[in-house]
């Protein structure tokens, strides 16, 4: 395979990636210590060297979990109502890994999708110190105390570490964990009831979700004093430190409440014991003449990009739930005071919680997952569940008018990445990396690395993928949210043979393309095209890249390592095929999918694996070999 080699431009990636970091935590520059490795998510290890394009072959594993419920020695949970309203059915109290892990201190700390936290030494994935390594189950009191109970709290969002603790948003509930790094114990926040009790971040809401990851950030006590910093060793006077995470409506609307909408919220955890409310920013605002929320919707959900130098952060919405007002989206016939945020990337000031601008990726979108229109490349008048749940990506680049300018990057389920003016919001480029699809299109973060963005989106292999299995009248399952629950659908998205069905196969486009200008920098001279087509299902989170190389990982389960010189598949894993490990009765493979990103950390490879139903899975890691 022939390659135009002309990737290799600009050495600014390597210094924002760097400078992002210096001086904001004590551990080795080998770590990962943020979900998407930095404040910026460029999911890009500046300082590994020693896997190259050149050994990437001889990746072996170097050590693995699975089910690993020796830790947790109860039974897994059953009986709840999801299990029957969703079949979520758990084979072990301890499952899969669906939140992406960090790396600190040479210490590797991971969650289970039911709320087991392991520390483990991240060479060899054991306790090798009994402070600095433990197991903690994380309380569930919501659970406990339900009857019936809805279903055990369930954690898809990343840990973060700041100041000796460990903090956690949990996914269904919206409960607010903190762990001492030393020894594990789990805090208590309020002491007046018995047992350790999390933070209630939302006690008026039944089923708080949350997907995106939280970030913690220090501001000056005085919001006009400019200073910030992402993980001090400790406090500097006069400051405060801010737990700042997102609360999306997709399960209140599907399952139980409905009518929500989505918000942003800050936490002041200056003193962690006592955290307080600093601010709240709602997606939709309230109409003054009505007293309520102009609409429903419009989840924040997609993670955070930090710019300490402008003292914002970057994220993105989902669609309305439904139509703010009669002619929508004319803006022509929107009632006084109307902003429509669905859609769309923004920027929001953390010191206040103020929002600084918005750009929206796509206009008019309502969608009701109880009752869902087409959302598949059928749709001739705009894409349908068109989220922008990618993470975004900051970076710095020449743009075609041949000057520097700070940009941000982000990509919706419409199958669209955009890149926007870091100050203004203002677009500069955009590009459809792949077709519209109520599962996904673009959901998990580009990586970005010396001047180059790789995006990756996916997309039914047939263009009828979309209306065959989810989102339209007679399709296979209700919508997208209901399919993705069954291992029969995972199955089906795993399946590329050409079989002539709609309903099977996904495909993932991955690109590298100039971060300044959206030119594509690939071009295949085999194929004629400017884009790797991976059949290996969906790309549900981000892509990595470290040393010249791209770490690309699937639903079905499987961890392609390419070249980003010349796209070439030098390395490739497969998860455990589930349907033969516990008799599924399925006929074909279903692969334990690995959608929580990829780790490189000082010559290793860590994958986190989990389905979403049966969600079976761990840890995998790799070291290079013979």
């Amino acid at each position: 395979m022939q390659l135009k080699k002309n990737w290799l431009r600009g050495a600014g990636g390597a210094a924002l990636a760097l400078c992002c970091l210096s001086g904001a935590h004590a551990q080795g520059g080998n770590d990962w210590p943020l979900y998407s490795h930095d404040y910026a998510n460029t999911n890009f290890s500046a300082s590994e060297y020693k896997i190259s394009p050149w050994n990437a072959p001889t990746l072996r594993r170097a050590w693995q979990t699975f089910n690993d419920a020796k830790w947790r020695p109860t039974p897994p949970p059953t009986g709840f109502v999801l299990e029957a309203a969703l079949g979520l059915k758990f084979p072990a109290s301890v499952v899969g890994v669906i939140a992406p892990p960090v790396i600190r201190d040479g210490t590797i700390y991971y969650i289970d999708a039911l709320g087991t936290m392991f520390a483990r030494d991240a060479k060899t994935g054991t306790i090798t110190d009994p402070v600095r390594h433990w197991t903690t189950t994380l309380v569930d009191p919501d659970y406990a105390l339900q009857t019936p109970a809805i279903a055990p709290d369930l954690y898809y969002a990343a840990p973060v570490v700041s100041d000796g603790l460990i903090w956690i948003h949990s996914s269904l509930n919206g409960r607010i964990h903190a762990l001492k790094r030393a020894g594990g114990a789990e805090l208590d926040f309020d002491a007046s009831k018995p047992g350790i009790q999390p933070l209630a971040l939302t006690p008026d809401q039944k089923l708080a979700s949350n997907l995106g990851e939280p970030v913690i950030v220090r501001t000056q006590l005085d919001p006009q004093k400019l200073d910030s910093a992402l993980d001090a060793n400790a406090p500097a006077a006069g400051t405060r430190k801010l737990f700042i995470t997102e609360v999306n409506v997709i399960l209140n609307d599907a399952l139980l409440q409905g009518g929500q909408g989505g918000f942003v919220v800050a936490l002041d955890i200056t003193d962690a014991a006592h955290p307080f409310e600093a601010w709240r920013t709602p997606t939709i605002d309230i109409n003054p003449a009505t007293g309520k929320r102009y609409s429903a919707g419009v989840s924040a959900g997609s993670g955070f990009a930090v710019d300490t130098a402008r003292h914002l952060i970057y994220g993105g919405t989902g669609q309305n739930t439904m139509t703010p007002y009669p002619g929508y989206p004319d803006a022509r016939l929107a009632p006084a005071g109307y902003v429509d945020r669905s859609d769309s990337l923004y920027a929001l000031d953390y010191r206040t919680g103020k929002i600084v601008w918005v750009n929206q990726l796509h206009k008019g979108d309502v969608f009701d997952l109880n009752n869902p229109v087409s959302a598949g490349p059928a749709r001739t008048d705009g894409p349908r569940d068109a989220d922008v749940l990618s993470p975004p990506v900051m970076f710095t680049a020449r743009t075609a008018d041949g000057k520097l300018h700070d940009l941000v990057g982000a990509g919706s389920k419409g199958g669209l990445y955009r890149v926007v003016d870091r100050a203004s919001g203002a677009t500069v480029w955009e590009r459809q990396i792949s077709k519209p699809t109520g599962l996904g299109g673009i959901q998990g973060g580009a990586a970005y690395a010396n001047g180059v963005l790789y995006v990756a989106g996916f997309e039914g292999i047939d263009d009828g993928f979309s209306d065959a299995n989810f989102d339209a009248p007679g399709s296979k399952y209700k919508n997208a949210f209901f399919a993705t629950f069954s291992p029969s659908f995972w199955a089906d998205v795993e399946d590329v043979r050409e079989d002539g069905l709609a309903i099977t196969g996904m495909q993932t486009l991955v690109y590298a393309l100039d971060a300044g200008t959206g030119k594509s920098v690939w071009k295949f001279t085999n194929t004629g095209k400017d884009h790797l087509e991976l059949k290996a299902g969906a790309a549900m989170r981000h892509v990595s890249v470290a040393n010249g190389l791209l770490y690309v990982t699937t639903s079905g389960g499987l961890l392609q390592v390419i070249g980003t010189a010349d796209g070439k598949l030098l390395y490739q894993d497969h998860s455990p095929d589930l349907n033969v490990v516990f008799n599924l009765g399925l006929s074909k493979p279903h692969h334990a999918g690995m959608n929580a990103g990829t780790l490189i950390s000082d010559g290793m490879v860590y994958v986190p694996y989990g389905a979403q139903n049966n969600p079976s899975g761990g840890m995998l890691a790799y070291r290079l070999g013979k």
